[in-house]
Formats: structure tokens, sequence, C-alpha cells
């Protein structure tokens, strides 16, 4: 059934930072836990970490199923087994309704990745990541129990449709804290990316110098026998 209007997260500069608005809250610090962070100076930023990595990071690296509604195709690797058939197609065609995901935060906390439960050959049909790096809003989408994640340009990554509307609720709001709280290991993240890719560019660059080398030799090679040949050869005409 369709979802009532205006129930989404506001996209834009600031979306990242600001609460969902969410049939489903994280319990408040008890009085205890509100003193400890007075006297120990913890700032606001500090604070939401550490709630954040109370209630919402366990949900993230537990993971959870949900029913894949559609996927860009960025964000779905090679290496699936039907990736290649799933690549011609448009980033905006729906799944089928029976299209069971598995999707939870990988390991170094920059990106979320996500596979089919159904399986060919021992491996899943379908698997990709979503690099949080790129994820600029998270929204409800157009069903009960949907969501929607999307990038800068408003273009969707990746959007399912979880078992309950508390369910999405849930993963919605520990999302929108990830994209608040995990600035550190995506930079990091991102930054070892990079230097992996400027590395891979030396190591071609360098190769291809190789190549170039080789060439000249085996051509230098090939010039100076035969104008040995040629010299023997007058020598023995005369």
């Amino acid at each position: 059934k369709s979802r009532k209007a205006g129930r989404k997260m506001a996209s834009g500069a600031g979306a990242r930072f600001r609460p969902i608005d969410s049939e489903w809250a994280p319990p408040s610090d008890g009085c205890c836990q509100r003193l400890t962070d007075t006297l120990t100076g913890s700032s606001k930023e500090q604070i939401r970490r550490r709630r954040f990595d109370e209630h919402h990071l366990p949900l993230l690296r537990m993971g959870g199923s949900f029913n894949l509604i559609r996927v860009d195709k960025s964000c779905e690797s090679s290496g699936g087994f039907m990736a290649g058939m799933s690549s011609m197609f448009s980033a905006a065609k729906r799944e089928n309704k029976n299209s069971m995901i598995w999707l939870q935060v990988a390991a170094d906390l920059a990106s979320l990745e996500w596979h089919t439960l159904a399986q060919k050959k021992g491996s899943p049909e379908r698997e990709g990541i979503v690099d949080l790096e790129t994820l600029s809003c998270v929204a409800y989408g157009e069903t009960e129990g949907s969501c929607r994640l999307s990038n800068s340009q408003g273009k969707v990554l990746i959007e399912v449709e979880a078992e309950s509307e508390i369910e999405a609720s849930k993963w919605m709001y520990a999302l929108t804290e990830a994209m608040a709280c995990l600035t550190y290991e995506i930079s990091t993240a991102t930054k070892k990316r990079q230097g992996t890719v400027r590395l891979e560019g030396r190591w071609l660059e360098m190769q291809k110098k190789k190549a170039a080398a080789e060439a000249y030799k085996k051509d230098m090679g090939n010039v100076g026998m035969n104008y040995t040949a040629r010299v023997m050869m007058e020598r023995g005409s005369k």
C-alpha cells in the first residue's frame, strides 16, 4: 500500500545530520549516563557516537533481510552470477518481489554489503556494495516498510523493503546516524582506496615502460645482427 505523503527524511546539505521523522526512536539516556557525560566533559559529537555504537551499530553489523526493490548498477559487483545480465537493464527497473537480499555494514564500517539469499553454485546470484561516502539521503519509499538510499544528485543507489514499518524505521535511523558518526572510518577507507588506485597506476606505468624497453632492445638487436651479417657477406665476396 502507498505511503502517506511527507513521511521522509529531508535531503540537502544538512540531511545527513538531521534525525528522520519515524515511528521508532532509540531510548533516551538515563540520569546516570547523562551525569557521567557531564562529569567527563563529553562533547555532543562524542555523545552521539556513543549512542550510535550502543543503539545502531549492532543492528548494522548483524544485518537483516529485505526485499530488493531496485539497485543501481554501480552498486552491483561484477562477481555476482547474474551481474553481467543485470547491468544490461536500467537502474530504475523494478525487481521481482521474490528478490530477497541480506544487507549489513562492512567490516571497515565504510560501506554496506548486500547479496541475494538465492545462490547459484554455492555463491550468491547477485551481490554488491554501497559506499557510505556516496550516500547523501535516506528516505521512505513509496510503499509501507520501504526505504531508499540516494546520492547527492538524487540517484537512487538502492531501495529495499523491510518486513515491517518499525524495522524500516530502525534501519533508516541507524543509516542516518551512520552518515554522521562514521566520517572518520569513511574518510580512512576512501584514502586507502585512492592509495591503492595510485599504486596500481604506477605499476601499470612501470609495466608499460618495461615493455617499451624490451621492444627497443629487441629492435636494436635485430639491427645489430643485420649489420653484422651484411659486413660478413661483404668480406666474403672480396
